[in-house]
């Protein structure tokens, strides 16, 4: 009887979690509007890497990343699920995570920071990142 119930439930986990790798990712960078909506989105992906930039509009060096951060969720938006957060906008996000200089790029998994990138990198140095975190 033991041995259906451990098997039962190995069928279960099984399930659940082919369930959790098949949801579908966000098909365009996601524009984060309040702290609850950056909450959800981490714990509706917790096995997904989360790459977050954070910016402002009146941020030379994140205007000249925005086109690269486009770039690179136009290449890899099947392996991440990027995010952009306007530290003007959502302030307690960018608190949160110690975000003292923009842009940022911050690389979260199952709530934890993975890496953190203070500046703005180029196409290829983003790249090199992307495929080793892939």
């Amino acid at each position: 009887m033991q041995k259906v119930d451990s098997e039962l439930e190995m069928l279960r986990m099984k399930r659940a979690k082919t369930l959790l790798n098949s949801q579908e990712m966000p098909k365009n960078i996601v524009e984060i509007k309040s702290a609850e909506e950056f909450e959800k989105l981490l714990k509706d992906y917790p096995n997904k890497i989360v790459i977050i930039d954070f910016w402002a509009v009146w941020c030379g060096p994140c205007m000249f990343f925005a086109p690269i951060f486009k770039k690179l969720h136009e290449e890899y938006e099947k392996d991440f699920i990027f995010v952009k957060v306007n530290v003007d906008e959502n302030n307690a996000i960018a608190v949160n995570y110690r975000i003292t200089g923009i842009p940022t790029t911050l690389f979260i998994k199952n709530g934890d920071v993975v890496n953190k990138i203070v500046g703005a990198l180029n196409y290829e140095q983003m790249k090199q990142i992307l495929e080793k975190l892939k």
